[in-house]
């Protein structure tokens, strides 16, 4: 008996092992996938929990994701408004640090007018329906309470949810968006950038078509060598692009507006890079020897590169990449990982997008 006990025993024992150690193993694969989010993804993601938290009107914050480090910009009307966004954004999935430069400014006195539940339902409705970006969704408001919209129905993609929200928030007397609106849960390589020009037949102001035009922002600044482009955040609403960030001359952040504006599609560019002047220190001279060695070992590091193969020669503090990676996401992510690696002065962008085939089996 004394044996069977044992034998069942250590059975047990090793089935808890078993189970503990799938456990800890799933743990660190999704802390692993947590951390290879892309960054167009913790933006988006970021910008629906804005707008759909209590206590926070997110009508008026810029928000911009490098490398995991959310930037939130523009204005709040408390300083509780403020520290919950950051609170919001830091519990984002993904996000690895949160900078933020959020304004507190009070509205103006003014008496909110009335509208009644009823009203504002038909408001977002017709909003809804007159998108013309949300025609392959079906989304509809579901209730109207206290001037808490709650949405429902199904997105196309998951920039799709957030254009919905953003136009529900949007609409005179809405208090807050709630949303049971169910979407695919990635980001569509052709919704962060395709190759080639803006299509002006296609073009809406659609949240899919800001996002491509903010990777194409990002990508002149990061190519530029007048510009830090891995410390200038860009977003975009309607074709409206807005640079925050900082610079350290006006010289830099006037190249940052001249290059957004050189992309297609962008209507106007709202320039609100702040000047802070280095802080005086020694400059430290180095060879691309050193700069290919240093952006090499940091794109082998990068988790959402692991299936890449990415080539890397410098010159003269340029750093030119060549090889492919499996999508559009990792491309950015190895331009911006290059760039801001210490020495690199600009880019020269030939990677190549190979998507991995798929197994049968």
């Amino acid at each position: 008996m004394t044996r069977n006990w044992i034998r069942s025993t250590s059975r047990t024992l090793a089935l808890v092992a078993a189970f503990a150690t799938l456990g800890l193993a799933s743990l660190a694969h999704q802390a692993k996938a947590d951390a290879a989010m892309p960054d167009a993804w913790i933006t988006t993601k970021v910008k629906l929990a804005l707008i759909t938290a209590e206590d926070v009107s997110a009508t008026k914050v810029n928000v911009d994701t490098v490398d995991g480090r959310v930037t939130l910009h523009g204005t709040v009307a408390t300083a509780g408004e403020k520290a919950k966004a950051e609170q919001v954004a830091r519990a984002t999935t993904g996000t690895r640090d949160v900078r933020n430069l959020l304004q507190v400014v009070k509205p103006s006195a003014q008496a909110d007018a009335a509208v009644t539940d009823a009203v504002l339902k038909d408001q977002v409705s017709a909003a809804l329906a007159k998108d013309a970006s949300l025609a392959n969704s079906k989304i509809a408001v579901s209730s109207v309470n206290k001037g808490v919209v709650l949405l429902s129905g199904t997105a196309q993609t998951l920039s799709d949810t957030l254009r919905a929200v953003e136009i529900a928030a949007r609409i005179d007397g809405v208090r807050r968006v709630a949303s049971e609106i169910e979407s695919p849960d990635v980001i569509g390589d052709a919704e962060v950038w395709r190759d080639g020009k803006y299509d002006a037949k296609a073009a809406t102001s659609s949240t899919a078509q800001d996002m491509w035009t903010t990777s194409a922002v990002k990508m002149r600044l990061l190519a530029s060598s007048h510009t830090p482009g891995f410390d200038i955040n860009v977003d975009t609403d309607g074709g409206v692009v807005t640079l925050f960030g900082i610079v350290d001359s006006q010289v830099a952040k006037d190249e940052a507006g001249a290059e957004a504006r050189k992309v297609d599609g962008v209507k106007s560019v709202a320039n609100e890079l702040q000047i802070v002047a280095p802080a005086k220190q020694e400059a430290v001279a180095e060879n691309d020897g050193a700069i290919d060695d240093a952006v090499s070992k940091r794109l082998a590091a990068n988790d959402r590169l692991k299936g890449s193969s990415i080539g890397v020669a410098v010159k003269n503090g340029i750093a030119h990449l060549t090889g492919s990676v499996d999508t559009q996401s990792d491309r950015i992510t190895a331009l911006t990982v290059t760039r801001s690696t210490s020495g690199v002065r600009g880019l020269v962008d030939d990677l190549k997008i190979v998507t991995p085939a798929v197994s049968s089996k």
